[in-house]
């Protein structure tokens, strides 16, 4: 039986030991280990198991300073950070307050992460995490492709044919040829009210009053509660087929078939300005404020838009600026058609055509041809992260960026308007990627050759 050393002379044995090996060369160490493992036993050899592992897998998130594992952790792809988070609750912790890491990943996805949106975030009192929005919106993405995540409802009492659709706040109004404009509550779908007016080409509404365009040649502005009309707008000599307003302004714009775009004071009824330029139906107008600053508009100033088939116009609502400050076409022949729907969110415009959707960035009226192969090239909506896109069977939500299609929903047969103004989109805002998803709502609306009104809601569980 081997003697074993004193506590003492164990001591003295070890730090002699210890100190010889510390003067040997590296190939020397390891040949020392070597003849040291052989003459081990079960005992040491399990001890040097357990003991190896802790060296040899060095946690580096907690021995790293907090700023270099956030530098390393931006290598990674949100799938592998979300299976880090489970190695241990360190690494759970160090991963979830690194914000940069999570709101890159968001950008992947393309969701629009501004500056603004970040410090407001970081000075609030939510306990929501950047992964949280990430995963939640992978998971939202995920259930839309689930064939159960729209419904299908109709909305029923026109008795002739719904040319006029416009969603605000889970409200919709439909105008008809039926001579009446309804407003419906989506929430409830109950008809909360019903205007006799005229022939209705065009509707926009708010909480108090409702101004139509109306293939009578007119433009009539009519009271919600009441059922009054309040001004009737006449001057064009044919159809109406679009309008637009603005409060602040006290202006109503409208656009018809006799080519001219009219602005008129909403108060009074009175036309201040009849602007001429189109060749062809002025099917659209938009008035809206400018988010960017420009060679013909600084920010925060209103801007008219006008379109035909062939072209877009900007124009001023002031009545000293009368000529038309920028004309955008498909290509410089003319020879594709536009088609619905013209769209300007201050800092672009965008409009569909026979061949692409057609962006122009308003600040340098650059054209970008997107959505060159996607499956439709009829535009619902578009947005930075999402865009709605519709053919005569489907309904498409797709990526922008990769104009990927993350789902589609079937349509019964419907006519589509050639202005576009018989089926809308509900919330877009989601669209933009500024918030996580589509909340239960509208997604699309559109008349039915029933003269009922289709709706696809969104499931409050998507």
């Amino acid at each position: 039986m081997t003697e074993c050393l004193e506590d003492s002379g164990f001591s003295l044995w070890l730090k002699t030991f210890c100190d010889t090996f510390n003067t040997l060369s590296n190939d020397q160490k390891n040949s020392a280990i070597e003849g040291i493992i052989d003459t081990c036993g079960p005992e040491q050899l399990r001890f040097l198991s357990t003991k190896l592992e802790t060296l040899v897998k060095r946690d580096y998130l907690k021995c790293l300073p907090l700023e270099l594992s956030f530098h390393v952790l931006k290598w990674l792809d949100p799938v592998s950070l979300c299976k880090c988070c489970l190695v241990s609750k360190k690494w759970n912790k160090v991963i979830l307050s690194c914000d940069d890491v999570w709101q890159n990943a968001c950008r992947q996805l393309g969701m629009e992460v501004k500056e603004d949106n970040v410090d407001s975030e970081r000075n609030s009192t939510s306990t929501t995490t950047w992964k949280q929005i990430y995963i939640s919106h992978v998971q939202d993405m995920k259930k839309l492709k689930d064939e159960g995540a729209v419904e299908k409802k109709q909305l029923y009492g026109h008795t002739a044919r719904v040319f006029a659709l416009y969603y605000r706040g889970n409200y919709l109004a439909t105008g008809s040829d039926d001579r009446s404009i309804r407003l419906w509550d989506l929430k409830t779908g109950q008809c909360k009210y019903v205007l006799k007016a005229h022939t209705c080409a065009d509707v926009h509404f708010d909480d108090d009053k409702v101004i139509t365009a109306s293939f009578d040649n007119t433009v009539g502005m009519w009271d919600w509660e009441t059922g009054e009309r309040l001004q009737c707008f006449r001057g064009h000599t044919a159809a109406v087929f679009s309008v637009d307003y603005s409060d602040e302004l006290d202006t109503v714009v409208s656009g018809s078939a006799d080519s001219t775009i009219r602005i008129w004071k909403m108060s009074s009824g009175q036309c201040m300005q009849t602007r001429y330029g189109h060749s062809d139906w002025v099917v659209k107008v938009i008035l809206k404020r400018s988010e960017v600053d420009t060679h013909t508009h600084r920010k925060g100033q209103y801007v008219v838009l006008s379109m035909d088939k062939r072209n877009i116009k900007i124009w001023s609502p002031d009545r000293e600026c009368y000529k038309c400050l920028a004309t955008l076409s498909p290509d410089t022949e003319s020879t594709v058609n536009l088609q619905p729907r013209l769209q300007f969110d201050g800092h672009k415009i965008v409009c569909a055509s026979e061949t692409a959707i057609l962006l122009w960035d308003f600040k340098t009226l650059q054209m970008t041809r997107i959505f060159t192969a996607s499956p439709a090239n009829w535009l619902v909506a578009h947005g930075h992260f999402y865009s709605l896109l519709v053919d005569m069977n489907f309904l498409y939500i797709v990526y922008t960026k990769s104009e990927e299609i993350v789902a589609e929903f079937p349509l019964p047969a419907f006519r589509r308007s050639l202005r576009g103004s018989n089926f809308t989109p509900g919330e877009t805002l989601w669209l933009d990627g500024l918030v996580t998803r589509p909340y239960g709502g509208l997604l699309f609306a559109s008349s039915m050759p029933d003269y009922s009104v289709l709706l696809l809601m969104l499931k409050d569980s998507t």
